[in-house]
């Protein structure tokens, strides 16, 4: 299971890394709620929420220190209304992943997904965000 653990730990750092600017996003900034759900192989792992701040000038969340323990590229980052997309290649402990992610925003609320492979692996990974408070 602790193998689980770390993909699903990979899969959430991997999906929350790319900044970009905000430009018309109808977003507001403040400190967010992040929910992420992954699903690999047909197996659902348990939900893993972080608080963060996001800022017009970085619209996705940021990994966590610690997470995933691995180098990040993202690339093919495009903004399309209210919607975030990119591209991103990881590489881990755990090997290397290949993906695409997408956010869409709703003011203070956000949802999404990410599609990773991973050794083979497909991992869909749901998001969901609500904006909480003000940065500290």
């Amino acid at each position: 299971m602790n193998k689980w653990i770390l993909i699903g730990g990979v899969v959430l750092a991997c999906f929350m890394v790319c900044p970009v600017q905000a430009g018309s996003v109808d977003l507001e900034p403040g400190l967010w709620e992040i929910t992420s759900r992954a699903n690999m192989s047909g197996r659902s792992m348990p939900a893993s929420t972080v608080t963060q701040c996001i800022t017009r000038d970085s619209v996705v969340p940021q990994p966590q220190s610690g997470q995933g323990g691995g180098q990040y590229e993202v690339s093919d980052v495009e903004i399309n209304g209210n919607t975030v997309s990119w591209s991103i290649t990881c590489s881990t402990q755990g090997g290397a992943m290949n993906g695409t992610g997408e956010i869409t925003y709703h003011g203070d609320t956000f949802e999404g997904i990410s599609h990773m492979t991973m050794q083979g692996m497909e991992i869909q990974t749901e998001m969901s965000g609500k904006r909480i408070g003000e940065c500290q």
